[in-house]
């Protein structure tokens, strides 16, 4: 998966999924240290979406994430003894998580709305303004999805907010974002019109898109775009259209 900053920032990663972590690369890869290191955390993540985030000029860390999103649990949420073989204690229900790899004392986790508001969060009137917002708005959403920072302790950062917004696949609802982010955010729209030609004849077939929203208490939202490639991963996805 692509990712790109569509405000002023130049921020660019890229997001390689593996079935599993361990001996997906060649030795002489970037990707084979990470990799093999997080192999070495005896879990079953055969039920789990895996991927791996290099360093790059734009982002000096590297970052592994798990999430609940691919494939078949019927709980939705990533299992208790996942967190803990991963050193995140946290008794919320966690969508996704991400990690610096090597481990660093915070990490950043995914949950729901209702969290949010157990944390007594400064964000919180924002973000619910925000998702109503993108409801009313758009023709169908499959998730928002929020994420924060952690510290080893597992008490929520109140610094910023990610609002992962993953509306229906279709190129109406991409039209729609496109023109509420150049109207509410701070968005460039030279940025974000290289993805017109990408919608000309799209279908849910050929990519996953979505974007995402972070708030922060004392500077402009930074707004990015992601997309899959080479092709959609998610459309078997039981709760996907």
């Amino acid at each position: 998966m692509f990712e790109r900053e569509i405000t002023k920032g130049d921020h660019r990663s890229y997001h390689v999924c593996v079935d599993k972590f361990g001996n997906n690369f060649d030795p002489s890869s970037k990707f084979h240290r990470i990799d093999q290191g997080l192999s070495d955390i005896k879990v079953d993540l055969s039920n789990y979406e895996c991927n791996i985030t290099l360093e790059n000029h734009t982002s000096p860390n590297n970052y592994f994430h798990v999430s609940y999103l691919a494939k078949n649990l019927k709980v939705p949420y990533v299992e208790r003894h996942i967190l803990k073989a991963f050193d995140i204690d946290l008794y919320i229900p966690v969508l996704y998580f991400t990690r610096q790899f090597p481990f660093t004392k915070n990490y950043k986790v995914g949950f729901g709305y209702k969290i949010l508001k157990t944390f007594k969060s400064k964000f919180y009137d924002r973000v619910i303004k925000t998702m109503i917002k993108f409801d009313n708005y758009l023709n169908g959403l499959n998730s928002i999805i929020l994420a924060g920072d952690f510290d080893q302790n597992g008490k929520f950062i109140d610094e910023s907010i990610n609002i992962e917004i993953i509306p229906y696949q279709n190129k109406d609802n991409y039209y729609k974002i496109r023109k509420l982010l150049l109207q509410d955010y701070p968005v460039i729209e030279n940025k974000i019109e290289k993805y017109d030609k990408m919608f000309t004849d799209y279908t849910i077939k050929k990519f996953c898109w979505h974007t995402k929203i972070k708030l922060f208490d004392d500077r402009e939202p930074v707004v990015k775009f992601y997309r899959t490639y080479p092709h959609n991963p998610f459309i078997k996805y039981y709760n996907y259209q």
